[in-house]
Formats: C-alpha cells, structure tokens, sequence
C-alpha cells in the first residue's frame, strides 16, 4: 500500500479486491457514504504548502502524465498542487477564514467545491484545470458569465426573480460598460450574454425591467444622455441605446415565439396561445388567470 494514499482510496483498494469491481466506482461509492465536512481556506493553503507529495497509483493517467498531488481529507483525497492554487486564485480576495466544502468527487477524475455560494470544478487527472460552474448545486453546466451571470443558460437562469435578473443584467451592462466604452461610448457590446438575460427576463415576465437594466448601464440612463455627453457623441450614444432597444425586443419576441411552440401553440387550457396576452403573462399561458393557476 502506498504509503500517503489516503483513507478513503485504503478502503477503495479493500472493497475492490473483495468484490473485484472497479477502483474508481468503489473509491466513488466510499466517498458518497462519508462525504467530509468544511474546511478553511487557511487549512488548504497550509496543506498545499506542506504535506507531503502523494505516492500512490492514479488509476485514470498513466505515471508520465499524472499530476503532482498532495492527500487532503476533506476534498476526499489526492488533488493537485497546480489545481488548487489556480483555485486560491479565483477566490481572490477572500481571507484564510474562508470555508470551503465539497459538494461532490469523481474518483480521480474530478471534483466540485462550494464556496460563499460558488462552485468550482477541479479536474484531477491534469496540473491546471479550474472552472467555475452554475451556482446550482448539482449542475455541471458552465455559467453565462462566472463575475457578472453566474446561472447556466441552459436549465437555470431562467429560474431566478425579477430582482436577481436586474441585478445580473447591471452587473453584466456595467463590466461592458467598463471594458469598453473608454474607446467608443456608443460601441458598447451587450453580446449573447444580454440575449441569455433578456430570453430568461421573458420567461419571467420581467422583459422591461431587465432590458431597461442592461441598456442604462452599458450606455446610461436615457436622461442623463444629454448630460453626460455633448454634440455628436451625445447623438451616437442616444442612437446605439435605441438600436439595442429594438434588438433586444426582437430577441424577445423570437423567445416568446419559440417558448410558445415547445408548448404546442396551446395553453394548458387547451386555448391558442397569442402574441400579445400581456407583459405579466409568461408566454405559455394564453392569460394572467391560467397562470395564476398554474401557480405562475
């Protein structure tokens, strides 16, 4: 037995040569049965710093490609120096007191730790492969934007409120607003990350106030246009803020359409769905009193 493999892969190996399954599925089926509890960002840190290097077999990569990896208990056993201080890095800046915990562990394949509502994926067969993942525990999908979106556009950002889309529509208009305006004010790009927003705004009804979120923020407040810039660059800006107007509103309508046909063209109700059934009724329902009923 290699000398600092950890207790979790110890039990593994003993599983597998009773039962002859797979080491990876048995060191999986012993983690999930007594997952660790948090830990401190200090705690890592001190760990990376100073125990020893980890000695024992990779099942997954060959020796010449295998990562150099140190035992942490709490993230269930071996993981990569390079890994974990690419992860020190994404959480910058947050102090040693930090908890961390981990959410889930692939074998030695790969790992997915929580941290202040965060989530990051640890590949653990490679040195340098850190990425951050939508902020619902369990998804493995990739947010829209890991600072300014943090939902993946797939199954879960059209899941959130009103209020968390605007937030996330000004953060998304300011980081844009911030990269690029210095050049050109009125070169402001909203991108496919202001598409996602603004189809997830329609399926909660919140198409104004979100598209109203990202294009002051990106550009400015439509009444301080004049007042913020002068002559013909006050004339751009105003000209890009409507232009992103009536683009957003077409990427609505097209979301609106396309929800309206993954539910048939009808209504739980059995009623055609319409265009214009009102801008708080979601665009599966043909009106406020069927979603109402349907508890929407």
């Amino acid at each position: 037995m290699p000398r600092h493999q950890s207790t979790a892969a110890q039990r593994a190996r003993q599983a597998q040569r009773k039962t002859g399954g797979k080491y990876t599925v048995e060191l999986r089926q012993t983690q999930a049965g007594s997952r660790p509890g948090p830990f401190t960002l200090g705690q890592l840190l001190t760990a990376c710093g100073t125990a020893p290097d980890w000695t024992g077999e990779n099942p997954v990569v060959t020796p010449e490609w295998a990562p150099e990896m140190f035992d942490f208990a709490p993230l269930g056993g071996p993981v990569p120096y390079s890994a974990v201080l690419l992860l020190l890095g994404l959480l910058t800046p947050t102090s040693r007191s930090t908890e961390l915990e981990l959410e889930s562990r692939n074998g030695f394949h790969s790992l997915i730790v929580a941290c202040s509502g965060r989530r990051f994926e640890l590949v653990l067969s490679q040195d340098d492969y850190v990425t951050e993942r939508c902020r619902v525990p369990g998804c493995e999908l990739s947010p829209v934007s890991a600072h300014s979106i943090p939902y993946c556009a797939l199954r879960h950002l059209a899941a959130r409120s009103q209020d968390e889309l605007v937030e996330m529509a000004t953060g998304w208009g300011n980081a844009q607003r911030e990269e690029f305006s210095a050049q050109n004010p009125a070169a402001v790009p909203l991108g496919e990350e202001g598409d996602q927003l603004i189809a997830a705004a329609v399926a909660q009804c919140a198409l104004f106030p979100v598209q109203a979120a990202l294009i002051a923020s990106a550009y400015e407040r439509p009444d301080m246009v004049d007042v913020v810039y002068f002559g013909e660059q006050a004339v751009q800006v105003q000209h890009a803020m409507d232009t992103e107007y009536f683009r957003l509103m077409r990427v609505a309508a097209a979301t609106r359409t396309r929800i309206q046909k993954l539910a048939g063209g009808r209504c739980a109700c059995g009623a055609a769905l319409q265009i214009g059934a009102g801008p708080k009724v979601p665009p599966q329902f043909c009106s406020a009193v069927c979603a109402t009923a349907a508890g929407r």
